[in-house]
């Protein structure tokens, strides 16, 4: 079967494979670190999803990923293990990972690859734009599929704090496949993988949720900017905003990244209440001056996470908040893998998922709310110096 035929195949499958009317099946999935009091607001966690998901894959299994990295005893092993069982009964597994990321963590890897049933390969963006895959989904047989900040990681099942959702919707999934199927063909060697998707049909969301990505140009039709996206509802809120991130940096090499920050500051001007949470690592002197100066911003308070060590000891790049989630007003929801700084948006590919929903709101907003008003979180003064935390 020629290339054609394949595209020609996928078209037809994509126009017949009825899509649902209803509304999309969302839970929110997360890691609280151990030995902590944050609260997981009755939610699951992905080190119990996760498996799941995958022990029900019957026909397909993708991975996109940063990386990949294991220890023995961890909770990421049973995750594991289920990968090599779904390839032994026939899954078709296919793992993407960042190259550079590949050579730093090569183990976990070489245990998966060239199994019964996987195949993986590595995304490198070096040459076409400098960025790397720092998206974190999975898509199992086309009807439901995985978005959220964890890394497959032993570490971000149990000493990050994290947050994704499980989408029991083939609208959802086929357009992860699509993102997938190009940054999989172009890490291949097809060099016109990011053209030839123009040419299918745009996944038709419901208007109260959809999918965007970064960056825009590779993205497949349907899925929207994430950047232009994110604007449009920081200046469409009338009340609140709540933003959890990891880091938050409006300073480039080439010069200062603000539209975000412009637009959280509209907000405020409107009299709109923005918090935002950010964790310990972003008091690094390269970033934390964009932190200080909306700190000044009346209507925006600015406080960081410090999770203390395990009981075992230093562990190099854990004990962190790594959500990336953001609640606008009643409803609007965001969880997603950018932090918000220019390389996330603009050379680096990753996922967002933007929901309007009651009930997912609700249970985002405990999620934050444990943290904001719990004993780890400080408000960040704009009149002190920090020091940042020793990472690795």
């Amino acid at each position: 079967m020629t290339r054609r035929d394949v595209l020609v195949l996928l078209l037809i499958l994509a126009v017949a494979i009825p899509m649902p009317a209803g509304p999309v099946e969302v839970e929110v999935v997360t890691t609280i670190p151990v030995e902590t009091s944050i609260s997981g607001a009755g939610t699951r966690a992905a080190s119990t999803v996760w498996p799941e998901m995958i022990r029900g894959a019957r026909n397909t299994l993708d991975v996109a990923e940063f990386y990949l990295s294991t220890e023995p005893g961890s909770a990421l092993e049973p995750v594991i293990a289920e990968v090599l069982e779904a390839g032994r009964r026939g899954v078709r597994v296919r793992i993407l990972s960042d190259a550079g990321m590949a050579m730093t963590y090569p183990g976990t890897l070489a245990r998966l690859k060239g199994k019964p049933g996987i195949e993986a390969r590595h995304f490198d963006w070096r040459k076409l734009n400098g960025g790397i895959l720092h998206a974190k989904y999975f898509v199992v047989d086309g009807r439901e599929a995985y978005v959220g900040s964890q890394n497959f990681d032993w570490r971000a099942l149990s000493h990050i704090h994290e947050t994704g959702l499980r989408i029991r919707d083939p609208r959802f999934a086929r357009a992860l496949a699509n993102i997938f199927e190009a940054d999989w063909r172009y890490s291949g060697g097809d060099a016109a993988a990011y053209r030839e998707p123009t040419a299918t049909p745009p996944v038709r969301f419901p208007k109260d949720a959809r999918l965007v990505a970064s960056p825009a140009e590779f993205n497949p039709p349907g899925v929207g900017n994430a950047l232009e996206e994110l604007i449009r509802l920081l200046d469409s809120s009338r009340q609140r905003v709540t933003v959890q991130l990891l880091s938050y940096s409006v300073e480039t090499p080439k010069g200062r990244f603000v539209p975000i920050d412009e637009a959280l500051r509209r907000a405020a001007g409107r009299g709109v209440s923005v918090r935002l949470l950010v964790a310990d690592w972003n008091l690094r002197p390269s970033q934390v001056a964009g932190l200080k100066g909306l700190a000044l911003v009346p209507n925006i308070e600015v406080r960081f996470a410090v999770i203390p060590p395990a009981a075992r000891g230093f562990i190099p790049y854990a004990r962190v908040v790594h959500s990336k989630v953001m609640r606008v007003d009643d409803d609007v929801c965001w969880v997603g893998t950018s932090n918000w700084g220019y390389d996330y948006f603009f050379r680096s590919r990753n996922v967002e998922v933007i929901l309007k929903h009651p009930d997912i709101a609700r249970v985002l907003d405990r999620l934050f709310l444990s943290l904001w008003e719990g004993p780890y979180v400080h408000r960040l003064d704009p009149d002190r110096e920090y020091q940042a935390p020793r990472i690795n």
